[in-house]
């Protein structure tokens, strides 16, 4: 019986294993007009900027993916403007980036990402094909005990 019940707890621990933690993705979060560190128009310097996790209290706007947004204005006062954020939205926008020109003639470019940490490097836990068949094994060895 003391089998069933070491048995039982390692399939528990290998279910957990199983668990898809995609979305809890990091992303960069900075603004060019709040922050230097977040360039709008020279290279953005990973090392310089820290991924925040967008489930976290961290995030200024909690979210299940990544969002850049670049925003300029052209003419006698021109600015830029890039934000890089965690963000929540319906599923009907497209993935990818959508370009327009808002109010007063500004151009905007929205990029939304989720395939991976930083895509604003994904690192997945995804399970591999040996833990299934370990976790079948075990299932398996579970049934017959009983």
């Amino acid at each position: 019986m003391a089998l069933y019940h070491y048995a039982s707890l390692l399939a528990l621990l290998l279910l957990a294993i199983q668990v898809d933690p995609s979305s809890a993705i990091m992303c960069y979060q900075c603004d060019s007009q709040e922050d230097s560190s977040c360039p709008d128009s020279r290279y953005f310097d990973q090392r310089t900027n820290a991924l925040i996790d967008c489930t976290s209290f961290q995030a200024r706007v909690p979210g299940t993916f990544c969002v850049k947004i670049y925003q300029e204005s052209t003419g006698w006062h021109s600015w830029i403007k890039v934000t890089r954020r965690c963000g929540s939205r319906p599923e009907r926008i497209a993935w990818g980036c959508n370009y327009r020109f808002v109010d007063m003639g500004v151009y905007r470019e929205t990029c939304y990402c989720s395939d991976k940490d930083g895509c604003n490097s994904s690192k997945s836990l995804a399970a591999s094909a040996s833990t299934l068949c370990l976790t079948g094994l075990l299932l398996l060895v579970l049934a017959l005990l009983r």
